[in-house]
């Protein structure tokens, strides 16, 4: 007998796929409108949910959750009519924003006619391996297979040949089993050298997996190894794919393939994509693609087309849909978008054109907008003692405003912050760690003499840790800064000490304070006061803890006794004025029994107000507030209904879907 897959379909199917070689079962035919547009060179592009597929280390680049479906009608136009279809179904969440990488699960359906099929089901997961080198790294990322193939009923599977072609009129042992299953396994790798250069490998089939559906027969998966490289800048991205592909007859196949991708956003009308690519290899291999895209929102659609040079004759080509949706925010703003539309609009306009200052204007808008949300994002990664994060954010920050000296300060503190402590994971609960935290946030911050304090608590309470004497010395030194002798020094820490107690209790309050928690601030506020009563801090954080709790007579007992222990003399000026500002407030909350009179109406907004306001409106869009900031644009619109920067603004807000009334 002839334990193989019935030679009519195998015949078709080789001269439906023109991959280079003769065709084998779970071809590379790709997927998703946008990948085969671009050629399949995607490896080291690997940036949506697609990278299931093409790359599973791309996964660990997603920050938001991506659900994508394409539907390709393959070698339309076939002189034997056979119709070749393959549909896609995709889902990518990232963990934690993809901080602790992304999972995924596709499933790929390819089918010609009712004859044959073959279904791919795919759980994957890939992340970045060394975080603290962000915005550079390396990901890594694996794919685990669930390969299914059958043949469809056909009268030849109960009139099997022999081997010289005579018919036995007995059934077919292949044809008759219809099917086989196996699990399979990719691995990837993405490298991302520089910012906007990357690299990438991809291993498919990587176990080569017996697929013969006969019990008799062999015939192992080959193996295809990828190699990728893509640059992208503001509006392109260039990329490249030499694959090794191994054919049925175990021939290694060279195929490669040159892409190119090009954006066209807008502020108010999403982004249009463009993009094609040219591919060559062994036994006559020679292919054009090209595609065009508009993502709006968290909606993108995708067509992709593609056709065959020197395979397959008379086809009209494979043709491609695909629908991407996108959950969520991103961590940051894209500043190469930024970049795409500050050129697609010089394009527009010359700086003598009426329109070039209302371009300007959304410009300038749009890359504050892009600034802001980065800044937003690395404060938020600094808040959860993410360090390395925040010094990404902070990196990418200044990248669309180079000349921002404060934010430069700031990256250049949380550099040298971030190498010596990428991340803190336990500093809510570590005393050693929430000192330490408290520590290196002032001492981004600029507040130096706070840091120092902090970062010496941080000291007694780990005195063997190293990398905290090593961020003293560089704040002293650049700071112009000394311990003093009432500040711990180095070297061995009284181990269950009164000062050891104290600066446990003190640091793990200031994380409290921070976190909003001032049922905790009290209680850690009084363990502090327990072992050092003398605690000028402790007594302040209680009544910062009281007065939130609004308990304004115990807030200003904490107050009075931290005055009386204060000797700095700006200190105790200060506490002062606390005092006095909650006696009025105390007192006036007696004497008054209803609200206060309300204030007479303010006069017309002078420019310069107008501005604060706009400005503030940028930052409220900025920080997802869409609501308050459509609010504050109105205001503006009140006072001068003529502003046509409000106008875009508002605009814009509304065009982001916030509806809450259009003017």
């Amino acid at each position: 007998m002839i334990h193989r897959e019935f030679s009519f379909i195998s015949t078709l199917l080789a001269a439906a796929c023109c991959a280079p070689g003769a065709w084998a079962a779970y071809d590379d035919v790709g997927v998703g409108a946008r990948a085969t547009g671009m050629g399949n060179a995607f490896t080291a592009v690997a940036d949506d949910v697609y990278s299931v597929y093409y790359n599973p280390a791309g996964l660990g680049v997603l920050d938001r959750g991506q659900l994508a479906t394409t539907y390709s009608k393959l070698f339309m136009g076939l002189s034997d009519g056979s119709n070749l279809q393959n549909s896609f179904l995709a889902f990518a969440q990232p963990l934690e924003q993809g901080k602790k990488g992304t999972c995924a699960l596709a499933w790929n359906y390819f089918t010609l006619d009712g004859l044959y099929r073959e279904t791919s089901v795919y759980g994957a997961y890939g992340r970045q391996i060394f975080p603290e080198r962000a915005p550079s790294g390396l990901f890594a990322g694996a794919a685990v297979k669930y390969l299914s193939r059958g043949v469809g009923s056909v009268p030849a599977a109960d009139n099997a040949f022999n081997d010289a072609g005579a018919a036995d009129q007995g059934p077919d042992p292949v044809l008759q089993k219809g099917g086989k299953s196996n699990f399979d396994f990719d691995i990837g790798l993405l490298y991302r050298l520089k910012p906007r250069f990357t690299m990438g490998l991809d291993v498919q089939h990587l176990f080569e997996p017996d697929i013969a559906i006969s019990d008799s027969d062999n015939d192992p998966l080959g193996r295809n190894i990828k190699l990728g490289a893509a640059y992208q800048t503001g509006w392109a991205a260039f990329s490249s794919d030499l694959q090794f592909l191994k054919a049925p007859d175990r021939a290694i196949d060279r195929v490669l393939t040159l892409a190119a991708e090009k954006w066209l956003p807008t502020l108010m009308y999403g982004a249009f994509g463009v993009r094609g690519s040219v591919g060559f290899g062994d036994r006559d291999y020679r292919q054009l693609t090209a595609g065009v895209s508009y993502r709006i929102h968290c909606l993108q659609v995708d067509y992709g087309f593609t056709i065959p040079l020197g395979t397959v004759a008379g086809t009209a080509g494979t043709h491609r849909m695909g629908l991407t949706f996108r959950f969520g925010r991103p961590r940051g703003a894209e500043p190469r978008f930024s970049e795409a539309i500050l050129e697609n609009m010089r394009e527009l306009a010359g700086a003598g054109a009426p329109e070039f200052r209302a371009q300007a204007e959304d410009i300038a808008l749009y890359k504050r907008t892009a600034q802001s949300g980065f800044l937003r994002q690395a404060r938020e990664d600094s808040s959860a003692a993410r360090f390395a994060e925040a010094r990404s954010k902070l990196s990418q920050a200044l990248e669309i405003n180079p000349n921002d000296a404060a934010i430069a300060r700031s990256l250049e503190r949380m550099t040298l912050a971030a190498s010596l402590f990428p991340e803190l994971p336990d500093f809510r609960t570590d005393a050693a760690e929430a000192a330490l935290y408290e520590g290196i946030l002032d001492y981004a911050a600029g507040r130096d003499l706070s840091a120092l304090k902090k970062l010496a608590y941080a000291q007694v309470l780990s005195p063997s840790d190293e990398r905290i004497e090593k961020l003293l010395q560089a704040l002293e030194a650049g700071a112009g800064l000394a311990r003093a002798p009432s500040l711990p020094a180095p070297g061995p820490a009284p181990t269950l000490g009164r000062e050891k107690v104290a600066a446990a209790a003190l640091a793990l309050m200031e994380v409290a304070l921070r976190d909003g928690d001032y049922d905790k601030v009290l209680r850690l506020a009084q363990q502090a006061l327990d072992a050092a009563p003398e605690s000028v801090l402790a007594h302040k954080r209680m009544a910062t803890a009281f007065y939130a709790k609004k308990d304004y007579p115990m807030a200003l007992r904490s107050l009075q006794l931290a005055h009386k222990l204060e000797t700095e003399p700006e200190a105790k000026r200060t506490l002062k004025s606390y005092i006095d500002a909650l006696i009025s407030l105390m007192d006036r909350a007696v004497r008054e029994s209803r609200p206060s009179f309300e204030k007479p109406p303010k006069a017309a907004a002078s420019p310069t107000e107008m501005q604060r306001m706009y400005e503030a409106g940028v930052d409220l869009y900025a920080q997802g507030r869409l609501g308050e900031a459509a609010s504050m644009f109105r205001k503006i619109l009140d006072m001068a209904p003529d502003n046509s920067s409000a106008k875009r603004a508002l605009q814009r807000i509304q065009a982001d879907g916030f509806q809450g009334g259009a003017r």
